[in-house]
């Protein structure tokens, strides 16, 4: 069963729980808890098949310059990020096939000026939040601090500028974009859905904890978790607040990442 999606809230109704449908945007008016399994397995495909991806372009790459080396070019950095496109697939199969609208993902009102404000402004908290936490990891575990800290390799200076704009580009696209409509618009939605069933009285924020949790998990990096878990409430959070719109949460994320990534070259 489906319903119109709960896109547009009117201020003076919200006070009375009337929901403004808009016509032609359709999500799973209800999700059992049983289908829990099936929301899950869609994410771990996701997860399997960027990985999948992820090998099949990195097979040229050990052929040619080892496959230590890999973690050393920029280049092939670069172009193994294309693999998070796998991402994608198993949540899009998933609407498909229930006949749901690519709307129920948060594929909608990617026109929106405020969405890219408030990803700016997202975003640029996210880097704060970003620092700290990894400021206190450090004196916490003094010995992250020490050693080699770059992220990223750059190639020749007159290269330089093209790979940056290459990488900025996939962080808002190849990561952001994909990430997003997984844990976000997929995800962390139709765990709402299944709480909300259940009539938990937080199913927002259990949603929002459990997804932020998973996508700090599927990053493989023990460290980085406490980091990650925090970004995903950040843009869970705004997922949330704009009725999940993919617009705001994919320029957080992609704007984070970006500024990372530079940061990470000015500040070697």
């Amino acid at each position: 069963m489906v319903i119109d999606d709960p896109n547009i809230l009117e201020d003076e109704d919200k006070e009375q729980g009337i929901e403004i449908y808009e016509p032609g945007a359709f999500i799973e008016a209800s999700i059992e808890s049983s289908k829990l399994t099936s929301i899950l397995f869609i994410v771990v495909a996701g997860w399997v098949l960027m990985f999948i991806i992820q090998i099949i372009i990195m097979i040229p790459f050990s052929l040619t310059i080892g496959l230590l080396e890999i973690l050393r070019n920029p280049w092939a950095l670069l172009i193994i990020t294309v693999a998070e496109v796998g991402f994608v697939v198993p949540p899009i199969w998933y609407v498909r096939k229930q006949g749901i609208s690519i709307k129920s993902l948060g594929v909608k009102n990617l026109l929106s000026i405020k969405d890219v404000l408030l990803g700016l402004i997202f975003g640029s908290l996210m880097l704060g939040a970003n620092i700290i936490i990894s400021w206190l990891m450090t004196l916490a575990i003094p010995s992250l601090g020490e050693g080699d800290t770059a992220l990223f390799n750059p190639p020749a200076e007159e290269y330089l500028y093209i790979w940056l704009a290459l990488w900025i580009f996939a962080m808002f696209v190849f990561v952001g974009f994909t990430e997003e409509l997984l844990f976000r618009g997929f995800l962390q939605r139709r765990l709402e859905i299944i709480y909300r069933t259940r009539q938990s009285k937080n199913f927002k924020l259990i949603a929002l904890v459990i997804t932020s949790f998973i996508f700090a998990i599927v990053h493989l990096d023990l460290i980085g978790l406490p980091t990650r878990f925090v970004l995903g409430i950040f843009l869970g959070y705004l997922a949330q607040k704009r009725n999940y719109s993919l617009l705001g949460p994919t320029v957080a994320h992609g704007f984070n990442n970006s500024l990372v990534i530079i940061l990470s070259i000015l500040i070697p």
